[in-house]
This record gives C-alpha cells, sequence and structure tokens, in this order.
C-alpha cells in the first residue's frame, strides 16, 4: 500500500527524493481490428437509423447449440425453421426466401466476407457455429452497407480470435433421434500472431425415415497484428455434408404418423453429399477517424444430389462442381464535417460464380442416362454509399444508395433436340436509393425512420425449370425490386430493453412460383405487384433480483429474466387477377417465442420457453390449403462453472406436437396437390457437457 503524508510548503522545498521509482504502464490487449469486440458494434449500431441488432453467443452456449435456430432464438423478424428437424434450415426474413429450400434473398457473412455462392443462394451447413462470439442482424434495407442484393437484409456472423478463444475446449452433445455431437476449440497467441481451430462432427438418425445426416467441419483462422493500425486474418474451411431427404407429406399423412416418408424418397435414395472448402483473407488498416478493409475469398463445392424422377417430376440425380470467387473494399470515416460528427461509407462488392452441372436420371438410387447438362456463369457488383450527418447532438440524417450490375449467363451442353438449345444471357442494372433519420434522446435510446429501395436478381434455380424429358428450360425473368419505409425504436430503461419495427414493402416483379387462371403451374414467375408489411418487436425484462443470493453487487446476485419476441408477416397480392387480395403462402403469420429463465450467480441456470404460431398460415397462393398453429414447449436447464465445466439438460416439444416446421408453397393445391408439409421433430430431449481450460 502506498501512503501519502501531507507536508508543509517549506519543507517540499527542501526534500529531496531519495528513491525514485520507475514508470508503471498498464495496458490492455488491444482490440483486433478484424474481429471487433460486442460492445464496440452495439455502438456503432445505436447511431445506425435502421432495424439492425447484435446478439452474443451467450444463448447458443445455454443448449443443444446443434443449428442456426439455436443460435438466433430470439431475433426479432428472423424466422428460422428447420425443414426436417435437422441442418437443412430455412431462413425467411420479411417475406424473403418463403418458397425456397436453402438461403436466399438474404446476405450470409463471416466476419463481413460474404458466404452466398454468386447467384446468390447460401446454405447454412457451411456455418461453424463454435467459433462465432456474436451475430449482427440487419433487416431489409440496412443491409445495404453490404452490398447485399436482398429484400430480407443480411446475417453477419463474427468468429473469435485466438487472443479470445480458450485455450482448449471440448464439448459432447447428444440426444433423440440419434443426435451426437463432438468438437473441440483451441486458441493461441505469440506476439503479433494468433490462431483459432475449431472441429467437430456430427450425427443424427433423424426423427423421420430416411432422415439421416452427419457432417464433420473445420475450421481455423490465422491472424497477423502488423501494427497498432493493420491487421491481416486468413480464414480456412473445411466442410463435408452427407444427408438423406425424406419428401414432404400431405396434411393427413402428416397427422396420421409424421414420421412417414414416401417410399420412392428410400427406393431413389433422395439426398446430398458434398464437400466443400472455403478460403478467405481479410486486411484493415485504421487509423484515428477512418478505416479501410480488403477482403477476398475463394469457395469451392462439389455436390451430388439424388431427387425425385418420376413423370411428374423428373429432376434425377445432379452432379454438380461450383467456384465462387469474391473480392470487396470498403472505406469508413468518422471525421467532423462542418464541426458535427459524421460517418461515411462507401464500398464496392463484387462475386463471381462458375458452376458446372450434369444430370441424369435416377434409377432407384443409381445414375441412369443423361437428361441435362449445362454451364452457368454469374457475376455481381455493387457499389454502395452511405453518409450519415449529426445535425444536433441528438438528431442524424441519412443518405445513401447502392448501384448494382448482375450478369446471368446460362449454357446448355446438352442442346435438346427436342426442347432446342437454351442458352440464354441476362444482365440487370438496379439501383437503390435510401434516405434515413434518427433520433437518440440518451446513450441507450433510439427512434428512426427510413425510405429506401431494394434489388434482388433471379437465381438461376428461379429461372430454369425441369422439362416433362428432364432437360432444363431457362425462363427469362426480371428482378424483383422494392420500396420500404420502417420506422422504429430501440433503446434500454431500468430493467428493460426493446427493439420494435413497423415496416411496409412495395414490391414489383416479386419471384413465385404461380398458376395461370386455369390452376396449370407456371414454374417461378414475376408477381406483377405484392405488398409485404410487418411488426418485428423484442422485449427483454428483469423481473427480479437478489430473492435468494444477494451480494456486493449484480454479478452476486440471482434474477429472473423474460426474453420475448413477435413477428407478424402480412405479405399480400395486389391487383392480380388470379389471386385477389390473398395471401402469399408460406409464411407464418403471428409467431410468438418467449423464454422465462432464471439464473443464479453459482452459474446454475433453469426455465421453460415457447415458440408459438398463433393462427394458420396459407400453404398455397389461392389460400385453399393452411398449415394448422401449433405451441412448442421446451424446459431447459444447466449449469456454467466458473472453472471451465458445463452441463445442460433440454426437452422439446414437451406435450410431443405434431406440426408443420416448414411448408413448401405451390400456386393452386386443389390443382397441383397438396404434398407440401415438412413436419418437425416430436418431443426430444438433449443434454451435453463442455470443459474450458
Amino acid at each position: 500500500m502506498l501512503c501519502l503524508r501531507l507536508m508543509p510548503l517549506d519543507t517540499i522545498a527542501i526534500a529531496q527524493p531519495t528513491n525514485i521509482l520507475p514508470q508503471v504502464v498498464v495496458t490492455g490487449s488491444a482490440q483486433s481490428l478484424t474481429s471487433p469486440d460486442l460492445n464496440s458494434v452495439a455502438e456503432r449500431f445505436h447511431d445506425t437509423p435502421g432495424a439492425v441488432s447484435v446478439y452474443s453467443s451467450d444463448q447458443y452456449q445455454l443448449g443443444r447449440g446443434a443449428y442456426l435456430e439455436d443460435f438466433l432464438p430470439y431475433a426479432p423478424g428472423v424466422l428460422i425453421q428447420s425443414s426436417q428437424g435437422s441442418e437443412d434450415t430455412k431462413v425467411s426474413v420479411r417475406g424473403s426466401n418463403a418458397q425456397e429450400d436453402d438461403i436466399i434473398g438474404l446476405g450470409v457473412l463471416l466476419d463481413g466476407v460474404p458466404l452466398n455462392q454468386g447467384d446468390g443462394e447460401a446454405y447454412s451447413q457451411d456455418l461453424d457455429l463454435r467459433s462465432v462470439k456474436y451475430s449482427e442482424v440487419y433487416r431489409g434495407a440496412d443491409a445495404l452497407r453490404y452490398g447485399s442484393l436482398t429484400l430480407g437484409g443480411a446475417i453477419n456472423l463474427v468468429t473469435m480470435t485466438g487472443r479470445e478463444a480458450p485455450r482448449l475446449k471440448t464439448w459432447l452433445t447428444g440426444g433423440s433421434f440419434g443426435l451426437l455431437e463432438a468438437g473441440m476449440l483451441s486458441g493461441w497467441s505469440n506476439g503479433p500472431f494468433d490462431l483459432l481451430l475449431d472441429a467437430s462432427s456430427h450425427f443424427l438418425d433423424g426423427f423421420r425415415e430416411h432422415a439421416q445426416e452427419n457432417s464433420e467441419k473445420v475450421f481455423s483462422s490465422l491472424g497477423y497484428r502488423i501494427s497498432e493500425w493493420a491487421e491481416n486474418r486468413l480464414y480456412l474451411f473445411w466442410g463435408r455434408l452427407s444427408q438423406n431427404n425424406p419428401s414432404s407429406l400431405t396434411q393427413e399423412e402428416m397427422l396420421a404418423n409424421p414420421k412417414q416418408t414416401d417410399p420412392e424418397s428410400i427406393a431413389q435414395n433422395w439426398g446430398k453429399q458434398w464437400d466443400y472448402f472455403r478460403l478467405a483473407d481479410r486486411f484493415v488498416l485504421k487509423g484515428d477517424e477512418w478505416q479501410f478493409q480488403l477482403n477476398g475469398s475463394w469457395n469451392h463445392r462439389d455436390e451430388l444430389q439424388r431427387q425425385e424422377f418420376d413423370t411428374a417430376n423428373p429432376v434425377g440425380t445432379v452432379n454438380y462442381y461450383s467456384d465462387d470467387f469474391g473480392g470487396d473494399l470498403a472505406f469508413e470515416s468518422t471525421a467532423d464535417v462542418f464541426g458535427r460528427r459524421n460517418r461515411l461509407t462507401v464500398g464496392l462488392n463484387s462475386t463471381f460464380e462458375a458452376e458446372t452441372d450434369t444430370s441424369y436420371a435416377n434409377l432407384d438410387g443409381n445414375i441412369g442416362p443423361l437428361i441435362a447438362a449445362d454451364y452457368t456463369w454469374a457475376a455481381n457488383v455493387a457499389l454502395y454509399f452511405e453518409n450519415e450527418h449529426w445535425l444536433t447532438k441528438f438528431f442524424s440524417i441519412l443518405t445513401g444508395f447502392q448501384a448494382v450490375y448482375v450478369q446471368r449467363n446460362y449454357h446448355d451442353r446438352l442442346n435438346s433436340p427436342g426442347d432446342g438449345n437454351q442458352s440464354n444471357n441476362e444482365d440487370f442494372r438496379g439501383f437503390s436509393p435510401k434516405l434515413g433519420f434518427l433520433y437518440q434522446w440518451n446513450d441507450q435510446c433510439k427512434a428512426y425512420l427510413n425510405v429506401s429501395g431494394s434489388f434482388q436478381p433471379p437465381s438461376f434455380d428461379q429461372s430454369l425449370e425441369t422439362a416433362p424429358d428432364g432437360n432444363q428450360l431457362f425462363n427469362r425473368l426480371d428482378a424483383q425490386t422494392a420500396v420500404t419505409v420502417e420506422v422504429g425504436t430501440t433503446g434500454e430503461a431500468g430493467p428493460f430493453s426493446w427493439d420494435f419495427a413497423v415496416y411496409r414493402s412495395w414490391v414489383r416483379n416479386e419471384l413465385l412460383d404461380l398458376t395461370n387462371g386455369q390452376g396449370v403451374p407456371l414454374g417461378t414467375v414475376n408477381a406483377p405487384r405484392t405488398s409485404h408489411q410487418g411488426i418485428e418487436a423484442g422485449l427483454q425484462a428483469e423481473l427480479g433480483h437478489a430473492m435468494l443470493a444477494r451480494g456486493t453487487g449484480k454479478q452476486d446476485e440471482d434474477r429472473f429474466v423474460l426474453v420475448q419476441t413477435y413477428t407478424l408477416s402480412d405479405f399480400h397480392f395486389r391487383d392480380n387477377p388470379v389471386y385477389p387480395g390473398d395471401c402469399i403462402a408460406g409464411t407464418p403469420i403471428h409467431f410468438y417465442k418467449a423464454e422465462l429463465r432464471y439464473e443464479h450467480p453459482c452459474g446454475f441456470y433453469f426455465g421453460p420457453n415457447v415458440a408459438w404460431n398463433v393462427v394458420k398460415y396459407p400453404v398455397d397462393e389461392a389460400n385453399t390449403l393452411f398449415a394448422g398453429s401449433y405451441a412448442l414447449l421446451v424446459i431447459r436447464v444447466g449449469y456454467k462453472s466458473s472453472r471451465g465445466f458445463e452441463v445442460f439438460f433440454e426437452i422439446k416439444n414437451l406435450t410431443d406436437r405434431i406440426y408443420a416446421a416448414t411448408v413448401e408453397p405451390v400456386g393452386n393445391a386443389r390443382i397441383e396437390g397438396s404434398r407440401s408439409f415438412n413436419p418437425g421433430n416430436g418431443r426430444s430431449l438433449y443434454g451435453g457437457i463442455s470443459c474450458t481450460w
């Protein structure tokens, strides 16, 4: 202990030091430039006039933690559903991806590097979630700053570095329907270098017949801190997937036996296998009031898909390999302008994809005669600009735009005599402006209003239709555009925190699978006018604390926490002669999720949560068939030791409710049939342990 004694002034004047202590400077580990911490990102999000949110991985670590739906359980406006209780996940934001099996209409990024393929599709199986420390969710046009070509927005997953990760963490998770997952994560740093390594294996027998899957993933990142102002990070990912796919069912089949599948899916061995490799690099240079970043990536996928092959749907066995290349640069300045705060962002994002596809008849799971062959090329170049200027201490205005050039080239390598040469080229150009207003009445609370445009070109899966002989027919489509008005507020006050947004989108040329006036399927076409409107609401409240445990600070007290989210998705056709005023199919209309959790400072936690699809929603665009409402109850209990030991148990769908996890929309179920329901898992029990050193 250092003691000071006051001395008379004259004594001080003649006193001479007899021993001078060396100066001690205490510094913390500098924040990574390529992977910033959660607090700095939350501060930037508070300055954004739009529906943007950031979520830590804390929730993910409390339960099963196997899929993306476990990572973002309480993100308002984000609907994540597993079509067969597996990694085959459907993600929808503001009506994006309502009719597709893969992720489309939503940008997916890892540390700001896009993972979407060149024609817009992304796969949740390509994500290594154990290495992620938090996620950024940009709903709607707030994703324009990432060059996102979508109506839905973007999700950016930010990974740990070797400096943040534990020296070693291992985990083992198991449960119903043969789920078994094991993995390890390790971090290392020495001087300017840091290394993160994560490896995992995943096995599942599946709730339904013919729903087995297994996958292996290895993710690593190597960081080099060049100086206090510059950092580079290299990413490597390898993944392998083998997955069987059961058929969708009619509603009657699902209610009678949700575990069943069409015998044809077993006889033809429907499923997919792929190997996937990703190499990416990110360089960041930062000054006092500016930052420049440069990203580059290469993704390679080699996939075999066995699909339905009969007179009604002769898709067959598809073997394809693709190479995606991406590069983007961005500059951000926070220097004052005219004596006021200002944030300028400008960037260029580009992605390119070359893909070769070969299709064969599926003869009882074996490769049959050649039925289609093609080569595709996709290119996307997006220039984006945003400038936010504070007119007062509390009020700012944002102006921005995104200018896009898109190219889609299709080369028919088969050139069927019956269908003719289907080779075709399409170019798209789009311009999406943005205007936003932000009012911050303190450091925690804000309100905002913005008006923005969006632009989404069709993917090749949307442009290509299967002919009766299995050949691919090219269908020229227009890009989907929209104008969106959004108003909302986020903040914290006492024990409450909230995130609330209301939006309406006027959409033109929406890409939907429709029928004509006689009920004949048309495949994917442009619906001239539609509207998307909704509410995205989240509320967290601390209902009580210091009930059983009290101490000198909040970290020593227990508490009850209530987390709630509600999403209203109201999507309609406008002025459509075939579907006058009908709801657009495939998305739950009212969806509510909540968890009441008790937390003790010793590390014990317990609580129920519920996912409630409040009302039925349409399965076909003609609104003749509906998926029923349901409520799923979950009980979770666990313990997290301060010494690194963790254990949890979780019971999902406690009441064993039969329900449709996802549906496959059609134009008119009375004409096309109603085999559109993908049942969710029945009652299931999961448990896991992990140790950290």
